[in-house]
């Protein structure tokens, strides 16, 4: 269906920039998880002010996403099935609304980063996935 709006040629061109795209936010998202646990306010303010439980809890949470969408990446890689992909952007992007709900239950301020972030990394995991999901079926009907 899309194969009727664009010519095969610019198909592959978006597909490979999605790709570009999509790798260049995995990476970005394990540098900014990786600056963040080592404590550094470059890329988000923590509220070095907190103290406890809270303190790093953001930092901690970021590691862990950094993993599951590292893993759902390499098992999407796999089993050479991209579907996953699009699951997990929108995961990112409802994400956004949940980030700043826990900070209205903490009572804490939210580095608007964050939202930046995870709308990134939702709209990539999207296309990426889309797209692979796209040229997947437009292979198996000339096959």
């Amino acid at each position: 269906m899309i194969a009727k709006f664009f010519n095969h040629k610019s198909l592959q061109w978006l597909s490979l920039l999605t790709a570009i795209n999509f790798n260049a936010a995995v990476i970005f998202l394990l540098v900014v998880s990786l600056i963040s646990a080592g404590g550094s306010s470059l890329f988000f303010d923590n509220n070095s002010e907190l103290y406890g439980p809270l303190a790093s809890n953001l930092r901690l949470m970021l590691i862990y996403l950094t993993l599951s969408q590292f893993s759902a990446y390499c098992f999407c890689s796999y089993i050479q099935n991209y579907r996953l992909l699009i699951g997990v952007g929108l995961f990112w992007v409802m994400l956004m609304g949940s980030i700043e709900f826990y900070g209205m239950v903490n009572q804490i301020p939210i580095d608007e980063g964050y939202s930046s972030l995870f709308l990134y990394l939702g709209l990539s995991n999207l296309a990426y996935g889309g797209f692979m999901v796209l040229n997947r079926s437009q292979f198996r009907d000339i096959d």
